[in-house]
């Protein structure tokens, strides 16, 4: 149930109506605020703005849920707690609070949007959250100073007091009224500051120091993957790696699941924009030999990790193999549950893999080799591969768990049932493995491919299906 949570609130489209629902929260905010129209208005936006607050209060409980520590939740989303508070009358001018919630959905916009920046040469991800900001010291300014200066006619409008947020903003001084309160005051400091930092950086007087912040910001590589669970993470680059992210997010069963992409890379790689959500991927450009860098990505967190013969840098054979066992190591120690997939390029490099319990180990040159001698000797294997080995082409490889209706059948049964109910063409049998009579440690699962027709299914054994679906 928790992982289940997890993936509907970071799905991309509960993120989007989130989004909506903020920027819907703060006009109704302000709608009620200014209105001068019948009560009945002012009730139907303050009913509404109740409703999407409670809303906000089972977003946010499911996000304390499946947080990993109540400490890193409070951390990261105080402020947003404190904006659901007005629930309670006492406390509705803290509704303000809202806007803060736009920067948040300006930084997640932002990444949405990366694809869109390789069509231009400067950053509009950049601008999206310059401009949020802008919206939130705008509207902080007007909805603030309207709040404390109720009493003063320079700002009984609406129109009075978005102008004067407008033109304080821009002129860095207050210009449309002066504020009689000391809390107008200090609405006004802000709306001056944020004026002085913000616009001034909208309107393009900004260094390049100031861009490789926000470049690093937008990323938001820290605070991004502090919220990432049941991802997957990729250590090392090469020419495959583009063509395993198209085969991950073209599969129904992982194309929402986020990628983290540990290399040693001078720049992000240009990905192709076909096929490829990148809005879900992330590249951190440092040594994924350390188990500082693989905590910091969630490896504890992580789903399946994958190893690549890696060619961000220039080493011989024997160094890459190296690195990539060194890598596995530290990977199956800090996560010893997490199901690795490992490239090699020398198999004979891989015997301590199998000791500390890799599940699957490629050598990349032999199989094509066993691929090439094999489809000389059998016409047609190419295109049955073709279709096997692609996620959005017809039939697929699927380890599916033994359905409980098969226990205790022959194999040749439970193969005409699948067969009929889901389509599903019986490869192989992986039997559990057993404990030893003295209690020592579980043997590994052993695969049965092509099994005989009477052998009996037994929980919990898994099957080796093609079809497509399951």
């Amino acid at each position: 149930m928790r992982q289940r949570l997890d993936r509907f609130i970071h799905h991309n489209v509960t993120e989007a109506i989130v989004g909506i629902l903020i920027v819907l929260s703060v006009a109704l905010m302000v709608v009620e605020r200014f209105t001068t129209e019948a009560a009945g208005i002012r009730v139907f936006c303050e009913d509404l703005g109740n409703a999407i607050t409670a809303l906000f209060v089972v977003e946010l409980s499911i996000r304390w849920y499946v947080a990993r520590s109540s400490r890193w939740f409070w951390r990261e989303y105080w402020l947003d707690v404190l904006a659901t508070l007005p629930l309670a009358r006492p406390l509705r001018m803290l509704r303000v609070l809202r806007l803060l919630r736009l920067i948040r959905l300006g930084i997640r916009l932002s990444r949405r949007t990366r694809r869109l920046t390789l069509l231009f040469e400067e950053g509009i991800s950049q601008n999206l959250v310059i401009i949020a900001s802008l919206v939130m010291v705008f509207l902080f300014g007007a909805i603030g100073i309207s709040l404390v200066e109720q009493q003063n006619p320079n700002f009984g409008s609406f129109g009075q007091a978005i102008w004067w947020s407008l033109v304080t903003m821009m002129a860095g001084e207050p210009i449309g009224g002066e504020p009689t309160t000391w809390a107008g005051r200090l609405v006004t400091l802000a709306v001056m500051l944020g004026g002085f930092t913000i616009f001034a950086m909208f309107t393009g007087v900004i260094s390049a120091v100031m861009v490789a912040r926000l470049r690093t910001g937008m990323e938001a590589k820290e605070m991004e993957l502090d919220d990432l669970q049941d991802h997957y993470v990729i250590c090392g680059w090469n020419r495959a790696a583009p063509r395993i992210i198209a085969e991950l997010q073209a599969d129904p069963l992982t194309r929402n699941q986020p990628i983290v992409i540990v290399a040693e890379l001078e720049h992000d790689p240009v990905l192709p924009r076909e096929g490829i959500n990148d809005g879900l991927i992330f590249f951190v450009r440092e040594d994924y030999t350390s188990a500082d860098v693989l905590h910091r990505v969630g490896l504890e967190r992580a789903r399946r990790a994958i190893l690549l013969a890696d060619k961000s840098r220039h080493r011989s054979d024997q160094d890459r193999d190296a690195r990539t066992v060194l890598a596995a190591l530290t990977i199956e120690k800090l996560n010893p549950g997490i199901h690795t997939c490992v490239e090699l390029l020398n198999r004979a490099n891989g015997k301590v893999l199998e000791l500390v319990g890799v599940e699957e180990i490629l050598v990349g040159d032999e199989y094509m080799g066993n691929v090439i001698a094999h489809a000389t000797r059998t016409a047609g294997l190419v295109r049955a591969l073709d279709e096997l080995l692609r996620a959005n082409v017809g039939n697929q490889f699927y380890r599916i768990a033994l359905p409980p209706g098969l226990a205790n059948q022959r194999l040749d049964e439970a193969l005409i049932r699948l067969k009929h109910e889901r389509n599903l063409l019986i490869l192989g049998v992986e039997q559990a493995g057993k404990r030893g009579d003295d209690g020592g440690a579980e043997e590994k699962p052993q695969l049965l491919l092509n099994p005989p027709p009477d052998l009996i299914l037994r929980q919990p054994d898994h099957l080796l299906v093609i079809g497509t679906g399951v």
